[in-house]
């Protein structure tokens, strides 16, 4: 089971990578002053940090559900 800062650290390391690659195309175009490719640019940098939100979030439902099937179910005896 993972610590909670873990998950933590992992989201900066995606964001990080994120920045890095999508940031640097943004820039670019920036630069350029080339409205279509800032346009372009600045989608593709959302679109990825959406993707990444719900990659993150679906991760840790999945967690969450791997969590509960492991714990052992309590039965009530008559």
């Amino acid at each position: 089971m993972p610590r909670p800062y873990e998950t933590v650290a992992d989201a900066v390391r995606t964001a990080r990578a994120i920045v890095m690659q999508e940031g640097s195309a943004l820039a670019v175009a920036a630069r350029a002053g080339d409205d279509a490719a800032l346009d372009a640019a600045s989608c593709d940098l959302v679109s990825r940090i959406a993707q990444a939100i719900l990659d993150a979030e679906s991760e840790a439902m999945a967690r969450t559900l791997v969590a509960a099937d492991s714990s052992p179910i309590k039965r009530l005896s008559a």
